[in-house]
């Protein structure tokens, strides 16, 4: 897939990091082929929500990575509020988003749908994913196609919000994909995050909680990362350009609002 054109105004991206070992990982990479203006909001550090800049247009696109937080526990997450009013600003606002794992379950969680645990308990490791009949037509997933998925949670969206439409599922997650108003992406997998080093790291951190109950144990998701690992690559790159793509198509023409500096 040829670059996106960004010589014109590079996108404005909004990225929400909740804990500092889920980092965005191979969605940096293609931010930067991009030359896109990322401002990064690190909440581990206790840094805001910058909600007047979202509310004012300044962003192209809205990234949320995942969390060991619990969407449907408040308690669990300093900033759930903050982010739920981020998530309903973002779709009130019509700015594409991109939620992945958690941010998926907030996003679903402010709109209506419903967050639980997953009734086939944990998916941990790489899964395969398949398209739904809308889901092979979707500008983003479709070219992609079926594929194999890093997957990290032991929760899951068990009913979408009103009007989602379902892209994706694979053996224990009914909703791995799904698309709100056309513009926000849910993703349950966490594809950014596999490669071999930041899964060494994730097993560094919760790494009791993934073995735990999950059947499958670090040597064996390890191995299959190193072995996957220009597979992976290349569709997660593959799909986060598109969405890219995508947003990138919403915004032109449009004022980019207030400058926005990258971090």
């Amino acid at each position: 897939m040829k670059a996106l054109d960004t010589a014109h105004r590079p996108l404005n991206v909004l990225l929400v990091q909740h804990v500092s070992w889920e980092g965005p990982g191979m969605i940096s990479a293609v931010l930067r082929k991009t030359r896109s203006r990322v401002h990064t909001v690190r909440l581990f550090r206790g840094e805001k929500i910058p909600r007047g800049l979202v509310e004012d247009g300044a962003y192209d696109a809205v990234v949320g990575l995942g969390s060991p937080s619990v969407a449907y526990e408040p308690a669990t997450n300093p900033t759930h509020y903050d982010e739920i009013e981020l998530h309903t600003t973002v779709r009130r606002k019509g700015v594409p988003s991109f939620n992945i794992c958690y941010s998926m379950q907030l996003f679903c969680a402010a709109h209506g749908g419903k967050v639980g645990k997953n009734p086939n308990g944990k998916e941990v490791g790489f899964q395969e994913v398949f398209l739904t009949p809308e889901g092979r037509k979707d500008r983003v997933f479709g070219p992609v196609g079926d594929h194999r998925m890093f997957q990290w949670h032991g929760d899951a969206v068990l009913r979408l919000p009103s009007g989602a439409v379902p892209l994706g599922s694979s053996e224990k997650t009914r909703n791995q994909i799904a698309i709100v108003d056309g513009i926000h992406y849910l993703v349950q997998g966490d594809g950014q995050a596999a490669t071999p080093s930041m899964i060494r790291s994730w097993f560094k951190q919760d790494g009791e909680w993934a073995t735990t109950d999950s059947g499958v144990d670090e040597a064996s998701v390890l191995a299959r990362a190193i072995t996957n690992r220009g597979y992976c690559r290349r569709v997660y790159s593959r799909i986060f350009e598109r969405f890219l793509e995508f947003a990138g198509g919403q915004a032109s023409g449009q004022s980019s609002g207030q400058k926005v500096s990258a971090s």
